[in-house]
């Protein structure tokens, strides 16, 4: 019987990666933002993206978290973990990553057009800085409690650590569609070592940490670039 092998907690875990991140890339996105008078007369719409991803990233599969698993968010990875192998593994990938990978990356027209998000942004203003900031607090931090922690610590139990990483990074690539190819498939790779650097220390506050250099190296090896 179909009911014999059903599990609740792998089940809600993948239907959220495909209904939530569905939702966000057509309703919480920049595009959708930028093309409503309503939105856009309100909020930025870079703004509007980080916010929506903090409440569909962040808010929702916490409270599922809490109201229906009725689990600890430490437990997803919401905690400190192993700051030793955290703030050792941050320091030694993201120099290398900067230089053989963000630089050349930052030189390349597609990418230049893109980034910084904001493109009214071409200069290291306050509004680069809250943008960067929002960009942090919202968006990076959402991001990797959802596909690194409520996704990896939610279905490792059932198919074991690599093959969650190996899930996880499915729904995070496809959101990268429309974004530059160089992006969509660094999104694999960066959802591999993401993954793994979450499991190593038990937290999802290093590759959010890692993550967030990343953005922000690039945006600012760009602007830098163009000044």
């Amino acid at each position: 019987m179909l009911s014999e092998g059903f599990k609740q907690k792998p089940t809600v875990v993948l239907l959220a990666s495909v209904v939530l991140v569905t939702i966000h890339c057509y309703f919480g996105s920049i595009r959708f933002a930028a093309s409503s008078t309503v939105i856009s007369g309100m909020i930025n719409p870079v703004t509007y993206m980080f916010l929506s991803a903090f409440i569909l990233f962040g808010l929702i599969p916490a409270l599922i978290v809490k109201g229906l698993f009725k689990e600890k968010l430490r437990n997803f990875g919401l905690r400190i973990g192993d700051w030793k192998f955290g703030i050792l593994s941050t320091l030694l990938l993201f120099p290398p990553i900067l230089l053989f990978l963000l630089f050349p990356a930052s030189q390349m027209a597609e990418m230049q057009s893109f980034y910084p998000l904001d493109r009214a942004i071409n200069s290291f203003s306050a509004q680069f800085f809250q943008m960067e900031l929002f960009r942090g607090v919202l968006y990076y931090a959402a991001w990797e409690f959802f596909f690194r922690g409520f996704m990896i610590f939610g279905l490792r139990k059932y198919v074991g650590d690599w093959i969650a990483i190996c899930i996880q990074v499915i729904p995070q690539c496809l959101w990268h569609i429309g974004m530059p190819t160089g992006e969509i498939f660094s999104s694999i790779l960066g959802g591999i070592l993401f993954g793994y650097l979450a499991l190593r220390t038990g937290s999802v506050i290093w590759p959010f940490l890692l993550h967030y250099l990343i953005g922000i190296g690039m945006d600012t090896l760009i602007i830098f670039g163009n000044s």
